[in-house]
């Protein structure tokens, strides 16, 4: 069986493994944090972590499908999860924007590594930068207060 790869498959493997071990972060502090939630907006903001629990669930399945694609086994690992404990909302909001700020680079790293050289790849790291770009800005809109009149 070939394994014809137009690209050094090794540094593609250990970052899959990052975004693999991210994302797994991602469901266990998006689950957490919507056990944490009080008030009002306790319903959809609830709603809300646990879907990006789901998400983050399958993003972290679809790199691990990536990295068996690589004809690899991807590495049992999850990413540091935070120590801090949030009072509000906003403080949840705004860890939420930096560790997607932080998948984003992941996920620009590897089309950096992958660009030119393989279109599934490729492919995938472009719809995941899109989709993690969306998630920020949604936070960033989730955070910011009306305008007065």
């Amino acid at each position: 069986m070939a394994r014809a790869f137009q690209f050094d498959v090794d540094p593609v493997v250990k970052q899959l493994d990052r975004i693999l071990e991210m994302e797994l972060a991602g469901v266990i502090y998006y689950t957490h944090y919507s056990f944490m939630v009080y008030g009002h907006a306790r319903i959809p903001i609830t709603a809300w972590l646990r879907d990006n629990a789901s998400e983050s669930l399958a993003h972290a399945q679809e790199a691990g499908e990536m990295i068996m694609r690589l004809h690899r086994r991807p590495d049992l690992g999850i990413a540091t999860l935070p120590t801090t404990r949030h009072n509000t909302i906003d403080e949840i909001l705004a860890e939420s924007i930096q560790r997607e700020e932080a998948g984003v680079e992941l996920y620009r790293e590897l089309l950096a590594l992958v660009k030119d050289k393989s279109v599934v790849l490729e492919e995938y790291a472009t719809r995941l930068i899109s989709a993690e770009a969306v998630h920020l800005r949604e936070m960033e809109l989730m955070l910011m207060k009306r305008a007065p009149d």
